[in-house]
């Protein structure tokens, strides 16, 4: 048994284990939290781990013991079953009955026809390439290759202004927490701000918060257990050195707390909240963009040094998809970089390699702003040209790009970016030497289309 406590657990670790121990299978989970089903059984196997079980039942029974839960009632569709035994451990789950003899019977029938269904497809596929483009050949091995963009346009209304914010400003950090949007620093017509707001979109109105006691800006901000961490950032918009200080929110209680500060002064920096943990990717100080990996741990208030990134940059993008972290996009000596390298923290030991290398940006951009929503990444911002109108969306399980559909409106540049269940929340910026009070949601709806990038 690996331990025993329930506080080792994060909060999305709970929030699932709980789930389990009142019956929900691992669809319903992924449905409830907004991620993949696979993500799902990432978290399974990290809790099972942790707290030294190995199957659904037991691990309900601890929770039941932990007090987590009152009641439990243990099911779990066919599927679910054949995920936790080939997936997470590999055994079988005693406590769970076997199908009978007809469900087996469809089963070999469905072994049968699969093959041929399969071929049948396959055959339908190449067909239809080869009606869409007649050089296409079978021993052909075309590089990556990138495409125009393409609009993947609905006519369903994605896009909706909310209520602005309270005070026009860029380069701040916007965090979600509890379905509600943080708006934290950055820097407006009188200045560098610590400013604080909270916008709930159920009522669409915002709330001022106590401000932060050191203004800055070019920050991101993370949460870990109801907490808000920014580190870092830049103090004085004429001066280019950063600060290395920490500061804490508390949204319980309006008040702000000083932490560890960092090993070293950073500001646009990518950041990334992950089983406890905050991770920070590159960023700039004062002279260089870095390729430093950082990260944080709040229990023990404790800064670690982790395996560099392959490449040096400020400004990434930075998101978390099925146990992975993307960072995508930058800038390194005023130039743009479309390297999506990711980061894989639980390979990050012994000696083992814990980055390998994404398809890049199809585009160059100055720097961008990334959202994960049900394991799919979402990019925009950096594009001054095209006033950041059109986003891009990555998809990590088939390592593709494509184009999202424009905005009605220009986003403008240096605004911020994060989301809540399926939705984008883009907030504040600029327009040139105007600031921007934007509060904009895009309703992120994932549909099939043919990708951007042929492989």
């Amino acid at each position: 048994m690996t331990s025993t406590d329930p506080s080792e657990l994060s909060e999305r670790e709970l929030e699932i284990l709980r789930l389990v121990a009142t019956g929900v299978g691992n669809k319903e989970i992924a449905q409830k939290l907004f991620i993949s089903s696979n993500t799902v059984k990432v978290h399974l196997r990290n809790i099972f781990n942790k707290i030294g079980v190995t199957s659904r039942t037991e691990a309900a029974m601890y929770a039941v013991r932990a007090g987590l839960v009152d009641n439990v009632e243990i099911q779990a569709s066919e599927e679910d079953i054949d995920e936790i035994n080939n997936d997470v451990y590999g055994q079988a789950i005693d406590s769970i009955p076997y199908p009978d003899k007809s469900e087996l019977t469809t089963r070999n029938k469905f072994r049968f026809w699969a093959p041929i269904l399969i071929i049948a497809g396959l055959i339908g596929l190449i067909f239809l390439v080869w009606r869409l483009n007649p050089g296409f050949a079978l021993t052909s091995m075309p590089t990556p290759t990138l495409l125009p963009l393409q609009n993947t346009s609905t006519p369903l209304p994605h896009w909706n202004k909310l209520s602005p914010l309270p005070i026009a400003r860029s380069n701040l950090a916007l965090v979600a927490y509890e379905n509600q949007t943080y708006a934290i620093g950055g820097f407006d017509a009188q200045g560098v701000s610590g400013e604080v707001h909270r916008f709930d979109p159920q009522t669409n109105t915002w709330v001022t918060l106590s401000s932060k006691p050191s203004p800055v800006f070019d920050i991101r901000g993370a949460v870990v257990n109801g907490q808000i961490f920014i580190p870092g950032g830049r103090p004085n918009i004429n001066d280019q050195q950063p600060t290395n200080i920490m500061e804490v929110f508390d949204p319980s209680t309006n008040q702000w707390k000083t932490s560890t500060p960092l090993p070293i002064p950073l500001s646009g920096y990518g950041l990334v909240s992950y089983e406890g943990l905050i991770y920070l990717f590159g960023g700039w100080d004062g002279k260089n963009s870095r390729n430093d990996v950082l990260s944080f741990d709040p229990a023990l208030e404790e800064w670690q040094e982790l395996t560099s990134m392959p490449s040096a940059r400020a400004f990434p993008g930075a998101a978390e998809a099925a146990g992975k972290i993307y960072v995508i996009g930058g800038i390194n000596d005023n130039q743009s970089i479309t390297a999506n390298e990711i980061y894989t923290p639980s390979r990050d030991h012994e000696n083992q390699n814990p980055w390998e290398i994404g398809f890049p940006l199809p585009e160059n951009r100055l720097a961008v702003q990334a959202a994960t929503i049900a394991d799919t990444i979402y990019v925009f911002g950096g594009e001054i040209d095209h006033s950041n109108q059109k986003g891009l969306i990555y998809f990590p399980q088939t390592d593709v790009w494509q184009s999202l559909e424009s905005s009605p409106a220009p986003l403008g540049n240096n605004f911020s970016l994060t989301s809540i269940g399926t939705n984008l929340f883009f907030v504040g910026g600029s327009f040139g030497i105007v600031f921007s009070d934007q509060n904009t949601s895009y309703q992120a709806i994932i549909t099939l289309s043919i990708p951007i990038i042929i492989k």
